[in-house]
């Protein structure tokens, strides 16, 4: 019959568990459709729903696990995209209430944004977020009240959303226990509507605009570029022009319309003077390219005259200019592959790239959407030397002048310029020229300086696209017997050679021609990984991220270290810091040698079991859960996590049954159903307060009832009366303080205190809440009785008696 009564509380205990988790998340399921349903969209005139997420999880920012990405697919031709934002917050329990969260939205087109929510800076390799696509950043409550954010003639494609909450610094955060504080979940409603241009009309970039009617203005016109970095001339010629009073101007802009701030070309002219243009651009290739006409309004004399952009005859757009397109070689893994030019080794991908200073070479490649944006990109390049260089070769001299550019020892400076979609022509500054906008190159490689004839740099999450790399080298035209030149932008060898003897030094001012043209071969690699060249320094772990179909690497930073590949160590605790606070964590736990010397005195040797192996996982796991640098696990951190919230909570168990007046054969019974009742929870959740206080709520149940019943019996107390007035108090004034301490007080800056404090409290209580019943009442509490050694449980040590053939 007892064995049936166990087993049927088991059984409701498992269900209770189990049962209660499957209800719980049915409900939190419909709660979220029940709120849902009162988001409606709003769908503006002449605007047309492209897509909409309407129960993105947002989470607290720690890295790029905890981030949630939404995907936006803008069409072409679109004018504004209009995106629409509403978070909220769940309350999934009846405790406390739902303070609004700080939600960050950022925003990027082609690939997923790469940012620093945590305030880390990006490695010194790490290409400038300034020359890339921009990030719109958008920021909200999760008060449950719409918010929109407009983009004017966005670029067609993929845009990303990565929405997460505000980060804050986890030192200064309070340790929260699951049930005791309020259950909140940050949701998002998200849409995207697009505004389209339907006036367009269809012309030939290579033809032009004939015949436009200047009452017909403003006027947009798209026309698609062949797969050629050669200049488009595009004729404008406007007819009626008698009725014109104004300027024109023309905006030119690939992709997607142009405005003030983006565009190719902007100029102006005036039609009554001459009613037929021909401006002169350089186009995307094989992409679709707008134009815009209409009256000029403002001060005009800012804008460019189109006369300007009629011929560009410069050396810059007649040089020999070749486009190359790259091999694809891919690595069957998870971001992982190379460009380079078609090669049949298999194992190198490397480039060599031969270059003369009478021509330009581009090569390209593609990053394809959603497949190659969730790894890092690695582009390194390099001059190819000769071998005297590197052995500190010096530039020969004759009758106090340097001798001419030979092939070994000629100099140069290479400039490469990166750019998505288009190829820009690289300047002699050390810049890169697209039509009228120039940025800084790429590299700069300088031959007359053996630290900048490599460099290299690494981006994060690149943007889908053709990416264009484009080569030139400059000759030094001019050559002097002196150590630098143009101040110090130039750099030659050293001349302090000894002509005739050591020390002698070329002296003079004199300069001379130096060579107008030169060659040189330029090692390029380009290659894909996860992460940061597929690992995060030696302090993290790269993993990856999904979300539906979208896939993202990121690293998981340990030990204290932080940042995009886990080798920021500028907030990490120094190396003493680390070894106090495990020490603190460890060697608080010795203090249950006093509860397990206690429990043996008092022939508790159960309990006093419970306390040893309680002592020993406590102290192992927080070894094992210290930053790498002085953690210490003799086996997998999770075995022992689970022994230290197991043997914990069996403590409990144990030491509320050992204070309740039952019979020793039903208080076997009840410490076996709970051994297996508080594994069960402890696998289910080890961190919910329902797996602390449904055995510890029975177990004062058992007591309490145990006690009643007892009274009730034999009217009387059966302890001594020390032990209600004195004992008893103290041990449930200190149970209450560590559990205070462990549920409400706990930070991650005060962890390693508070929770060494709960350590001892504990420990310290069960010395006075297990009660000395079984030796006699004349003994102290705190020794053992003279008796103690002729006690039953020695003489399992003792030698058994054998019966002899005479007995």
């Amino acid at each position: 019959m007892r064995v049936c009564l166990n087993f049927v509380i088991l059984y409701v205990c498992i269900a209770l568990i189990f049962g209660d988790k499957e209800s719980e998340e049915d409900a939190n399921r419909k709660r979220i459709i029940e709120q849902l349903t009162r988001t409606r969209t709003v769908l503006l005139d002449d605007y047309h729903l492209v897509t909409r997420q309407i129960a993105t999880d947002v989470y607290m920012y720690r890295n790029y696990r905890t981030v949630s990405v939404v995907f936006y697919p803008i069409m072409r031709d679109v004018t504004e995209a209009r995106f629409t934002f509403q978070s909220e917050e769940l309350h999934l329990n009846n405790i406390g209430s739902c303070d609004p969260q700080e939600v960050i939205i950022n925003i990027k087109h082609g690939s997923y944004p790469a940012v620093n929510p945590d305030g880390y800076s990006f490695p010194k390799d790490f290409i400038d977020p300034a020359i890339r696509e921009p990030v719109h950043t958008q920021e909200l409550l999760s008060d449950a009240k719409n918010r929109t954010y407009t983009i004017k003639n966005p670029k067609p494609g993929n845009w990303y959303a990565l929405i997460y909450i505000k980060w804050e610094d986890p030192r200064t955060q309070k340790v929260e226990q699951q049930g005791l504080v309020a259950k909140c979940q940050t949701i998002l409603y998200t849409d995207l509507q697009v505004q389209r241009e339907e006036n367009i009309e269809l012309i030939d970039c290579y033809t032009g605009i004939t015949e436009l009617n200047y009452d017909e203005l403003p006027a947009h016109f798209k026309c698609m570029s062949v797969d050629n970095v050669e200049p488009i001339s595009l004729n404008v010629t406007i007819v009626n022009t008698s009725a014109a009073n104004k300027e024109l101007f023309v905006r030119v802009q690939a992709l997607s319309f142009p405005t003030e701030e983006n565009f190719l070309i902007y100029c102006a002219f005036n039609p009554r003077a001459n009613n037929i243009q021909t401006i002169t651009f350089t186009p995307n290739p094989n992409a679709w390219h707008y134009i815009h006409i209409g009256e000029a309004t403002g001060n005009v004399s800012k804008i460019a005259d189109c006369e300007s952009y009629y011929t560009r005859t410069d050396v810059d757009e007649i040089i020999n200019h070749t486009v190359i397109d790259l091999m694809r070689d891919d690595k069957g893994r998870f971001f992982t592959f190379d460009y380079g030019l078609p090669t049949t080794d298999l194992q190198d991908a490397t480039s060599l790239v031969n270059i003369t200073s009478s021509e330009i070479k581009t090569l390209r490649f593609k990053v394809n959407q959603f497949l190659d944006i969730g790894g890092s990109l690695t582009i390194a390049s390099s001059l190819l030397m000769s071998l005297k260089y590197y052995m500190g070769y010096r530039r020969e001299f004759a009758k106090d002048a340097l001798l001419a550019f030979t092939e070994d020892n000629q100099f140069f400076k290479a400039v490469i310029c990166m750019d998505i979609g288009h190829a820009s022509i690289p300047l002699e500054s050390g810049h890169c020229r697209y039509n009228d906008k120039v940025k800084p190159a790429l590299f700069v490689l300088n031959s007359t300086d053996s630290e900048s004839i490599y460099d290299k740099t690494f981006i994060p999450y690149p943007d889908s696209g053709t990416w264009y790399l484009t080569f030139r080298i400059f000759c030094d035209q001019v050559v002097c017997p002196c150590r630098t030149s143009d101040n110090g932008t130039k750099y030659y060898v050293d001349t302090s050679v000894d002509k005739e003897g050591e020390g002698a030094v070329l002296e003079g001012n004199d300069t001379r021609v130096g060579t107008s043209e030169c060659n040189a071969t330029i090692v390029l690699t380009i290659s894909s990984m996860s992460c940061v060249g597929g690992k995060c320094s030696n302090h993290g772990s790269c993993l990856l991220n999904t979300f539906g179909g979208l896939v993202m690497s990121f690293c998981s930073c340990s030990a204290g270290y932080g940042g995009w590949d886990c080798s920021d160590n500028s907030r990490m605790d120094s190396r003493v810091y680390m070894l106090v606070s495990i020490l603190l964590l460890t060697l608080s736990n010795l203090l249950f040698f006093f509860s397990i010397y206690v429990a043996v005195i008092r022939t508790y040797y159960t309990e006093a079991m419970m306390y040893a192996f309680t002592m020993i996982f406590s102290t192992f796991y927080h070894a094992c859960d210290a930053p790498s640098q002085v953690a210490y696990c003799i086996i997998k951190g999770n075995i022992l996590q689970f022994g230290d919230f197991y043997c914990g909570l069996m403590s409990f168990w144990v030491t509320l049954l050992a204070m309740s007046i039952i019979g020793d054969k039903f208080r076997s019974s009840l410490q076996l159903i709970g051994a297996i009742i508080i594994a069960l929870l402890t696998t289910w959740n080890m961190h919910s307060i329902v797996s602390f206080l449904l055995p510890v709520a029975i177990g004062v149940g058992l007591l309490l009832l145990s006690w009643y019943l007892d009274y009730r019996k034999i009217r009387s107390l059966r302890y001594p009366r020390t032990y209600y007035i004195r004992y008893l108090p103290l041990g449930i004034i200190l149970v209450s303080v560590g559990l205070i301490c462990y549920a409400f007080l706990q930070t991650e800056q005060n962890y390693k205190i508070v929770h060494s404090i709960w350590h001892m409290i504990i420990a310290l209580s069960v010395v006075f809440l297990l009660p000395d019943v079984k030796r006699g009442s004349d003994v102290n509490a705190f020794l053992p009785s003279q008796d103690y050694f002729k006690l039953s449980f020695y003489k399992l040590f003792q030698r058994s008696h054998r019966p002899t053939a005479v007995d």
